[in-house]
C-alpha cells in the first residue's frame, strides 16, 4: 500500500490518480469534474454537481471494474475500508492540494493547513520576508504565529521533501 502525501489515504497503487480538475462556482456550491487515469489510460470522470455527492463515470466496463477493485483496497489512515464516494473525493483532493502546494511554492510562499475536530482541512498560505530560496526551517519557526481558525484542533506545514509537519495541536483541558 502507498500512502498519498496530501490526504493520507492508503491506496494499492499510485498509478490511479486524477490528472485534471475543473471547478465552477454555482452559487450554492462548487460543481466540479475530474479525469481519472490508470497511468496513461483514462478510466473515466468523477463528477460532482455541487449539491449532491460525487460519482464516477467509467469509460467502459473494464475501467469500472478496475476502479471497483481499487476502491475495495483503499484504506483511511487507521486502515479502515472506504466507500467509493470518499475515495474519489480524496483522489480529487490529492490532486487539488498538490496543485496548490506547487503554485504556492513557485511564488516563494508556504502552505499551512489546519484541521477542525472532524478532520476537515482549511488551507492558508503565507510568505516570509526576503527573496532567497524557500527556507522551511524558518517557515516552521514562524508557523505557530499564524492566525488559525478558532475551530482548529491541529495544524501542519508543508515542508517540501519532509511532507506535512505538525506545528500545532490543541490540548483541551
Amino acid at each position: 500500500m502507498t500512502t498519498l502525501i496530501h490526504t493520507g489515504m492508503q491506496v494499492p497503487t499510485d498509478r490511479i490518480r486524477v490528472t485534471r480538475l475543473d471547478q465552477v462556482d454555482i452559487g450554492v456550491g462548487v460543481a466540479w469534474s475530474a479525469v481519472v487515469r490508470n497511468g496513461r489510460t483514462k478510466l473515466g470522470v468523477i463528477a460532482n454537481d455541487g449539491r449532491m455527492g460525487s460519482q464516477f463515470h467509467p469509460v467502459d466496463l473494464t475501467a469500472q471494474q478496475v476502479m471497483r477493485d481499487f476502491v475495495a483496497q483503499c484504506r483511511d489512515r487507521a486502515g479502515e475500508p472506504l466507500n467509493e464516494e470518499f475515495v474519489i473525493d480524496e483522489l480529487a483532493n490529492e490532486y487539488e492540494i498538490a496543485a496548490i502546494v506547487t503554485q504556492t511554492e513557485r511564488k516563494k510562499k508556504y502552505v499551512a493547513r489546519g484541521f477542525d475536530q472532524h478532520g476537515i482541512p482549511e488551507l492558508q498560505t503565507f510568505a516570509l520576508t526576503g527573496d532567497g530560496p524557500l527556507d522551511y526551517a524558518a517557515a516552521l519557526a514562524a508557523a505557530p504565529n499564524l492566525d488559525l481558525n478558532a475551530r482548529t484542533v491541529r495544524a501542519e506545514l508543508w515542508m517540501g521533501p519532509r511532507g506535512w509537519v505538525e506545528f500545532y495541536q490543541r490540548h483541551d483541558t
